[in-house]
């Protein structure tokens, strides 16, 4: 009988989630969402390389145009892009045919929908939505539908089928744009097509703490001989190092990178908007194996790829207590829950958090969810808050990309949560046009001025000062701008002393130096502590 030896997994295994070989970001992870960036976005892009495959690698030879529609193959050829994209067509069918039956159902309503009874109607709704779509007016008599996003999951669209973890034994350097280049087969990379929500995913990080039988993940795994060698190299028999204590009557603030903070006590933590670099990646930082090895709540402050990543939550699943997200709109398109996407997802413990909700995280250690305004182009989506955490009598807002437009809201919420011992807020004030992201979900062409003047972008200098100044802030962080160089392939932006952002950040540290209140831009790793506040009167 052969000997059993346990190992671990490596603190330098990345591991992508990927949709029909594309990065599973949270639109192209939705269903409904995912059809219409898999139609209007990411299959435009593969049939523009098959047939120029040079204008890409002329435009990618420009570093200015690295973070545009242009595919980077890698070691791959144009006949393996073509491949891919009669694949797609055959393998991602369900979602295209509801991409083209929202199309069908936004114009049924426009034809016939002119404030009459909707009951007739739904008969008329296309095969793939009907069961999963309520059809309303708003006030004004103007028709819509919103979706039932869960039986959405439990449809053909959700597309598990096309899930698959593609595991490396170190971070791929100089990797593609994700968002722009399909991530290829390669000789480096493991691929395994088990669906997202599988528990054998949760054995397979929990390997980062506790040693697995590798044989016996494998057979799980359903991989063949070459594909269990390739997963066992993946291990080895080092045993992890044990996280820092946090000592009794201390706070300690950790910054990850991006928008990526651990606020911990002796108590318990709290992870923000987790996306997480990797160990021997070239760059000092705090990495996957630097976070404890329970956290009791992680949050997402919004949608947006860059704050909700499923690569980092996946290998986190089983030490994560719960998944505190805002509460949703109730099924728009525009406005995925989180929620909703997450139990799908395989996370069991998920909660929603409405504006001034609490959730208790630990002792001594709650998370209230705050109004946030701006950076999402003015379109109504609600899946989005600013958390503060308290912990052992500090306070810590976390502003990530909001664009404080409406000051008498700010001033409403200090009237309720008091000063703040620190604010950190985004100063991403550029930002991208409206289409970068929310372009194939618009029903009507955006005209050029439309599309350049509502920008996803956050606060500048003066408003950042203004909004601490508003809450009371002692010491302002700014921070979430996409600067990391590991992060680079995901925010497709890295540190430029001359950027718009990083001035920025200098004319904050000024503004707040008159008043003397601190100021500094967190960037690749910051670690800070404070004792706990005396009781106040």
């Amino acid at each position: 009988m052969p000997v059993i030896q346990k190992r671990h997994l490596r603190a330098s295994v990345v591991a992508q989630p990927l949709l029909h070989r594309w990065y599973a970001w949270p639109y192209l992870l939705a269903p409904h969402t995912g059809a219409l960036n898999l139609r209007e976005r990411l299959l435009p892009i593969l049939r523009n390389y098959v047939m120029s495959p040079a204008l890409h690698r002329n435009a990618l030879a420009d570093p200015s145009r690295y973070g545009g529609p242009f595919l980077n193959p890698g070691g791959a050829g144009t006949d393996d892009v073509q491949a891919l994209l009669d694949t797609t067509l055959r393998d991602a069918a369900a979602r295209l045919t509801l991409a083209d039956d929202i199309d069908r159902l936004r114009a049924l309503l426009a034809e016939r929908a002119t404030g009459g009874p909707l009951e007739s109607l739904y008969p008329e709704v296309p095969e793939s939505l009907r069961g999963c779509v309520e059809l309303v007016y708003d006030t004004a008599n103007h028709p819509s539908f919103r979706f039932f996003e869960s039986l959405l999951y439990r449809s053909p669209a959700f597309e598990e089928h096309g899930q698959t973890l593609s595991l490396t034994s170190v971070p791929p350097r100089d990797q593609p744009f994700v968002y722009g280049s399909p991530v290829l087969p390669s000789p480096e990379r493991l691929d395994i097509g088990v669906p997202f929500s599988a528990a054998v995913w949760d054995d397979v990080f929990a390997a980062r703490l506790q040693p697995v039988d590798t044989r016996e993940l494998a057979e799980r795994l359903g991989l063949d001989a070459a594909g269990a060698a390739g997963f066992d190299a993946l291990f080895h028999d080092e045993t992890p190092r044990a996280p820092d204590p946090v000592p009794d009557g201390q706070v300690r603030m950790r910054y990850f990178g991006h928008a990526t903070v651990l606020v911990e006590t002796s108590a318990g933590c709290v992870l923000l908007d987790p996306l997480v670099g990797y160990s021997d990646d070239g760059h000092e930082h705090f990495a996957l194996a630097d976070l404890p090895h329970h956290i009791d709540a992680v949050v997402i402050s919004h949608f947006h790829s860059d704050h909700f990543s499923l690569e980092t939550l996946l290998q986190l699943r089983t030490r994560i207590g719960t998944i505190v997200v805002p509460r949703a709109s109730g099924g728009t398109l525009q406005d995925p829950s989180l929620k909703v996407m997450l139990e799908a997802l395989g996370f069991r413990r998920v909660v929603e958090l409405g504006e001034l909700d609490t959730h208790r995280a630990a002792e001594g250690l709650d998370v209230v969810g705050l109004p946030f305004i701006g950076e999402h182009a003015d379109l109504d989506i609600r899946t989005k808050m600013v958390p503060l955490v308290r912990a052992l009598g500090r306070s810590f807002m976390f502003a990530t990309d909001i664009t404080p437009i409406e000051p008498a809201l700010y001033d409403r919420v200090r009237d309720i949560v008091g000063e703040v011992d620190a604010l950190f807020v985004g100063l991403e004030c550029v930002g991208a046009s409206l289409s970068w992201l929310y372009g194939p979900l618009m029903e009507a062409k955006l005209t050029r001025e439309q599309n350049q003047s509502r920008r996803l972008k956050g606060s500048d200098a003066a408003m950042a000062d203004r909004l601490a100044q508003q809450v009371g802030a002692r010491h302002v962080y700014a921070y979430a701008m996409g600067l990391e160089p590991w992060l680079k392939h995901l925010t497709g932006s890295e540190f430029d002393a001359e950027s718009e952002p990083v001035r920025q950040s200098g004319l904050l540290e000024e503004l707040c130096r008159r008043r003397s209140v601190g100021s500094e831009l967190l960037y690749r790793q910051a670690e800070r502590v404070w004792p706990a506040a005396e009781p106040r009167s």
